[in-house]
């Protein structure tokens, strides 16, 4: 009975903790090296007994070859084949990687941003850096997520990381065998070349492939592991994506309709004109507690509250709100280029970004049953903000197209024009600047109706993919006729392209020639996907169907592996020493920030 007073949330942490409990204390019981391991590690000492004696220990030559680190595994419930130490110091490693580069990219833009945006001092080991809750924000990895770690570091949550990697692949790499899944020939050769590009890149560095992973990417990395673990990898997203195909297909339009009716707000969108005034707190706000400042505060929320109410007594339609947008701008910056129009316009956007980008209390005043459009008002946002907003339209589904598959053949604009200049130079910095006369572009355009007048006299799809083939400049596409799948207002493609693609109205079969910085692409559709109010509830039930399935049985597994267990944290003293030495080489010896 004391359970039903209790969210599933508790239940599943409590739930969780008892069974790490149980792992932890199941692991407690195992020798560290199983007996294949031990027989492994017998014969090398015997070859190598003169080597021990130079180096004065036995731990010293085992380490030297990378034993352990290949040979001790590691169990995971739920998955069976064990994971090495080797494998993950490899992705130890490649998560420090990403993050280093991340927060070193940010530095650039001032003396401490790496920190601020990335919550990871670049400069320091991951072993030297405590982990908190306020840095949860960067990484999504929770403190429970860490098991029973009283102070985490950051080599917390880095081995979190590489263990849910490894898991991620092995798990879903054993699922695809069962499933009777196969790499296919171009999956292969496709591998093949990467390990050519690293076996290049050894070469030239005079050093023999395996070596060469060892020093970059640390103890017992080997090709032969990495081939592993990326065909496992590549296996795990073949299954991945039958699941979420499968699952896919099970979701009806039913279930959808259901799920919309039932959490309109979640799915619904809405235009809206949106200006705000934030209380001044720079020169009043003295950090000091007691009724000065609270006198302060108030009287700064005060202004900015009346500032907002004189701009609501302007802005009586929307030509008046840009305009007194306009004249407000201007008052604080009589040079200001800001455009009062794009900049106080929000549209097709959601409750939940309304919350986000703006506060809770603007979500609930616009998604307010009683709203109406053209509605406008001041609403409180609270922490000393007064945000004036306008309804243009009432919240309501997005029938948009969301994606749609079409056909292009690419006439590329030519590498000079008609009167012999270049079509394209590059400035000082190394950015392309395009110079394209209009007679080039006359000329251009006339080749790409040739072919589209060619396209007409048989207009059906096969022929359309028949020209493609033939006469597509477009690489990318040729070979399978000009096909491109899934295009998406995502920024994947060049805009008027993407725009022509999804535009509303359009019907299979439809042609049309679109110019971009690339030359001219002779477009033809071939179908729509769902619109976006559609493909929303649709991704809401996918993701929440296998987040209760597949992705609750890959953290299971990922939580019975202790984290902090003395096996673990011996691989990765060592790979931190590693990685002390490439920050030192990096950075320089005063930034290291890690003494071994």
């Amino acid at each position: 009975m004391e359970n039903n007073n209790k969210s599933q949330a508790e239940l599943y942490r409590e739930e969780r903790k008892e069974r790490l409990a149980k792992a932890a204390a199941k692991n407690a019981k195992k020798s560290p090296m199983s007996v294949k391991t031990q027989k492994t590690v017998k014969k090398v000492i015997s070859i190598v007994l003169a080597v021990v004696i130079a180096f004065g220990a036995v731990a010293g030559v085992l380490n030297f070859f990378d034993i352990p680190q290949k040979t001790v595994k590691v169990s995971i419930d739920g998955v069976k084949e064990k994971i090495s130490l080797a494998e993950i110091n490899y992705f130890y490693f490649q998560t420090w990687m990403q993050s280093f580069n991340t927060a070193a990219q940010y530095e650039q833009y001032g003396e401490g941003m790496g920190l601020s945006m990335t919550g990871f001092d670049y400069t320091k080991a991951p072993d030297q850096q405590e982990y908190t809750e306020d840095q949860v924000q960067f990484t999504g990895v929770a403190m429970e997520d860490l098991g029973d770690i009283k102070e985490p570091t950051w080599q917390d949550v880095f081995t979190y990381s590489a263990v849910y990697q490894l898991v991620n692949a092995k798990y879903g790499a054993e699922k695809a065998r069962e499933a009777g899944l196969k790499l296919t020939e171009a999956e292969e050769k496709e591998i093949d070349s990467q390990f050519e590009e690293m076996r290049k890149t050894a070469k030239e560095n005079d050093y023999s492939l395996n070596r060469w992973l060892r020093l970059q990417l640390g103890y017992g990395v080997t090709e032969k592991l990495i081939r592993n673990i990326t065909e496992e990898m590549y296996l795990a997203q073949k299954y991945y994506d039958k699941v979420t195909e499968d699952t896919t297909n099970a979701v009806t339009a039913d279930k959808i309709n259901e799920e919309y009716k039932a959490n309109k707000d979640d799915y619904d969108v809405v235009d809206l004109r949106i200006y705000a005034f934030a209380a001044d707190l720079g020169n009043n706000h003295t950090h000091e507690e007691g009724e000065d400042h609270e006198k302060e505060h108030a009287e700064a929320e005060a202004k900015a509250k009346k500032n907002a109410e004189a701009f609501l007594e302007k802005a009586t339609d929307e030509e008046k709100f840009i305009a007194a947008a306009k004249s407000d701008i201007l008052s604080k910056d009589n040079k200001s280029t800001k455009d009062p129009d794009a900049s106080t316009l929000v549209e097709n956007t959601k409750y939940a970004t309304l919350t986000s980008s703006y506060s809770e209390a603007v979500a609930k005043w616009v998604y307010d049953d009683a709203r109406k459009a053209g509605e406008i008002a001041v609403v409180d946002g609270e922490n000393g903000t007064f945000y004036v907003v306008m309804m243009k339209t009432l919240p309501h589904k997005d029938t948009s197209i969301y994606s749609s598959d079409v056909r292009h053949i690419l006439v590329q604009f030519p590498e000079k024009n008609t009167d012999g200049t270049a079509t394209s130079t590059k400035d000082e910095d190394g950015n392309t600047k395009k110079n394209i006369t209009e007679e080039t572009k006359k000329v251009t355009k006339e080749k790409a109706q040739a072919i589209l007048d060619e396209y007409l006299k048989n207009p059906t799809e096969e022929n359309f993919a028949k020209l493609a083939k033939e006469k597509t400049e477009d690489p990318g596409s040729k070979d399978n006729g000009g096909l491109y799948e899934g295009v998406m207002n995502d920024g994947k493609y060049v805009k008027p392209f993407t725009e022509w693609a999804i535009a509303d109205g359009r019907k299979a079969g439809d042609t049309g020639i679109v110019e971009t910085d690339y030359g001219y692409h002779i477009m033809y559709f071939v179908k729509a996907g769902n619109l976006s109010w559609y493909q929303a509830v649709q991704t809401a039930l996918v993701g929440a169907e296998i987040e209760e399935g597949i992705a609750k049985e890959i953290e299971d597994c990922v939580h019975s592996v202790k984290l902090d267990s003395f096996t673990i944290n011996w691989t990765l003293k060592r790979e931190n020493k590693h990685i002390s030495t490439i920050i030192v080489n990096n950075l320089g010896a005063s930034h290291a920030g890690h003494n071994h």
